[in-house]
Parts: structure tokens; C-alpha cells; sequence
């Protein structure tokens, strides 16, 4: 493995500087690299994409890497950058398969007729990407040389969920999001503590969409902000899941009956004010439902 990486940086590398760009940084896999010119992008990813598919680049282990392009105005501190637009592209990377090349729609607008001799535009149309901000219409890049069929895209779409798209960027916190992750994935009830107004729904919304794959059952945000009687904390449990109350039976058994054998992520938000019942909830379904997890806040 660490000679096809070892590959792997140097084809980066020599991609990203041959064709005008800097490379920000490298972080075990992935790579950080800006460009003046978008196009000089396109022709540095085309170049990687093709150099990586060689049979004496390969070898024994074919890497399939995944590129996605954005571009904005951010701000360059030492040699980093930082701003909404660097995590939009990290976010457009995401949802790309290996192999695949992804543009936004403003570097799209930018390289549209200007590109390579062969090279072409394939509109994937307006997706929701994982930084659950507005939909972006993204575009694959086409090249006779590479492959052009992939999956669908790894979008918020692709998994079940009810997660709310975001009027502003979520910047930073970084190391938060990577400590709840590793927690959510050693635990299944983790509850986040914090005074009201430091983020704690944001932090929690961020890190379902991260984890958005490991459920296949979806990833259910239930706001119990609205609600002052705590005997409505499993019907709006039920209702967020789409939990129909059998006549004659409470909602409890039917919400027990529905986690089951399901693999799903469940966000019960604003817990403060009825601890009790959703204590009692958390209990009963993570006794019904042994690959459910709950994350409260």
C-alpha cells in the first residue's frame, strides 16, 4: 500500500505544478491544491485521472481518486486557505465516485468554452451536498479516455434523511466533528452538552450528513423544541419517522416494532426540557433496535 501511495502524491504532484498550481497540503490521501485559473484545474485533474489509470501506475493496486473543483474568493493565511468556498469543494469531492471529476457551477461557467479539444460537460443536474446548504447544479467532466458511467452521486439524496438545508456556511470545528464522529461510531447514545446558542444542533446536523452512509435506513432529525408535554416525545419521534399508530395500540410499540432490524441514525434535539421522556424513549428503542443510535443534544 505505501508504494501506490508513495505513486500516488508524486502523480499528484507533478499533475498539480504542471499545470500552474500549488499544491495547499496533503492529508493521508487527500490533497489541497489552488489554481488561478480553473481550467488549469480541469487540465490537472484530466492529467491525474489519466496517469492513475496507466497499467505501470497501478501495479498491483489500482488507486480510484476523486476530484472536485470550486471556485470563490477565500482567504490566505500563512500557506493555508480558509473560507465557504474550500469547504464547498471539499463537499463536491465528496459526492464524486473514484475515478469521477466534478465542477461546480461557477467553474463550470468559467471553463465552459474553453475547454480541451475532446473534453466535454455533462450537467448532473442540482443536487444537496453534505454541507447542507443550498443545492448546487454540478457537472461531470467527460474525457473519451476515462470512464464516464458512475453510481449515483453521494449526495444527501442518496440515503434517506430529513435533514434541513442551512441558510449560512458551516466553518471550522473541525476537530469537534472528527471527535463526535469517532464517538458515534464506539457508542450508540452519545448526547452533546453545551450552554444554548454555541452550535450544538449545527455541530449535530453536520455530523449526520457525514455520516450519512453508514445508516442505509436514513438519518432522522426529530426538533423537540416546539413541544412542552413530554408524553408528545414519541409521537413526534414517530412522525418524523413515519411511524403509523396502530388503533387500539400505543405509539411506543408501534415506533419499537419499526426500529427492529433497521440500521438508522435518530437526532433528538433539544432534549433540555424533557429529559425524563427522552431518556425513556432512548432506552426502550436502543433495547428494540440493536444497530440503531441515537445522538441527543
Amino acid at each position: 500500500m505505501r508504494p501506490a501511495l508513495a505513486r500516488h502524491d508524486a502523480i499528484v504532484r507533478t499533475s498539480v505544478e504542471g499545470n500552474g498550481g500549488t499544491v495547499v497540503k496533503m492529508s493521508g490521501d487527500g490533497v489541497h491544491a489552488v489554481f488561478a485559473d480553473p481550467l488549469d484545474a480541469v487540465r490537472a485533474t484530466l492529467e491525474l485521472q489519466r496517469k492513475l489509470a496507466e497499467p505501470e501506475a497501478a501495479q498491483d493496486l489500482a488507486l480510484q481518486v476523486r476530484c472536485g473543483m470550486h471556485a470563490s474568493v477565500d482567504e490566505r493565511r500563512d500557506n493555508d486557505f480558509f473560507g465557504s468556498g474550500v469547504n464547498r469543494a471539499a463537499r463536491i469531492m465528496s459526492a464524486a465516485h473514484g475515478g469521477q471529476i466534478l465542477l461546480s457551477q461557477a467553474v463550470a461557467a468559467l471553463v465552459g468554452d474553453r475547454l480541451p479539444d475532446g473534453v466535454s460537460l455533462s450537467n448532473l443536474g442540482s443536487v444537496r451536498l453534505r454541507d447542507l446548504a443550498s443545492p448546487e447544479r454540478v457537472y461531470q467532466v467527460v474525457h473519451p479516455q476515462l470512464r464516464q458511467d458512475f453510481p449515483a452521486l453521494r449526495s444527501l439524496e442518496a440515503r434517506p434523511n430529513n435533514l434541513p438545508q442551512q441558510v449560512t456556511s458551516f466553518v471550522g470545528r473541525e476537530l469537534e466533528l472528527a471527535d463526535i464522529k469517532n464517538q458515534l461510531a464506539n457508542t450508540r447514545l452519545l448526547t452533546l452538552f453545551g450552554a444554548g446558542g454555541l452550535g450544538k444542533t449545527r455541530l449535530s446536523l453536520h455530523v449526520a450528513a457525514e455520516v450519512l452512509d453508514d445508516y442505509p435506513d436514513g438519518v432522522w432529525f426529530v426538533d423537540l423544541a416546539p413541544l412542552t408535554d413530554s408524553r408528545l416525545v414519541p409521537q413526534a419521534a414517530a412522525s418524523v419517522l413515519g411511524v403509523k399508530e396502530e388503533v387500539g395500540r400505543p405509539v411506543l410499540e408501534a415506533l419499537v416494532k419499526f426500529v427492529g432490524d433497521r440500521k438508522l441514525l435518530l437526532i433528538l434535539d433539544n432534549c433540555e426540557h424533557l429529559l425524563h421522556a427522552c431518556a425513556e424513549l432512548s432506552t426502550l428503542l436502543l433495547r428494540s433496535g440493536p444497530q440503531l443510535r441515537i445522538l441527543a443534544s
